[in-house]
């Protein structure tokens, strides 16, 4: 993934609400990543984990950074 499509994912998440929903009510990272990719983003799994964490991180400051999705089980 290009830092370009990196940044537009997550503008993207910031701005398309059923996406965001789509995605962050996935079960799973690969589920996640079929999501993603139907979007028409081309990423890995660690890729999509750094942006997701990002993402988390920026609109939940105060929960610290111990928070996952998946409670921290990230299938490779």
């Amino acid at each position: 993934m290009t830092i370009a499509q990196s940044k537009l994912l997550f503008e993207t998440l910031h701005s398309d609400a059923p996406f965001r929903e789509r995605v962050l009510s996935s079960s799973n990272l690969l589920e996640c990543l079929v999501i993603i990719e139907a979007k028409g983003f081309d990423c890995s799994i660690s890729e999509l984990k750094m942006t997701l964490d990002k993402y988390i991180k920026k609109e939940n400051p105060d929960t610290g950074y111990n928070f996952s999705l998946w409670e921290n089980n990230f299938p490779e």
